[in-house]
């Protein structure tokens, strides 16, 4: 499965590895995701969500209705 964060959309990018010789090979940057269990009250069931460490840390100070809010922030961000 492919994951990314599910709060702040980050997931992995493509780039270049350069050498001393300045010969360039593809690599992969991978984002710092993990998975996390929460407790959803109003549903009284448990969700897993994959989260990278900046997502968590949104969690954390907002909450998990915030998600929706920050999708709606950096896209407008993003727009102008």
């Amino acid at each position: 499965m492919y994951k990314f964060c599910q709060i702040t959309g980050k997931k992995n990018v493509f780039g270049k590895k350069i050498s001393h010789s300045n010969k360039k090979s593809s690599r992969i940057f991978k984002t710092n995701i993990l998975r996390k269990r929460i407790f959803l009250i109003n549903k009284n069931k448990w969700i897993n969500i994959f989260l990278s460490k900046k997502g968590l840390k949104i969690l954390y100070k907002n909450g998990l209705s915030f998600k929706i809010l920050y999708k709606n922030i950096s896209h407008y961000e993003k727009q102008s």
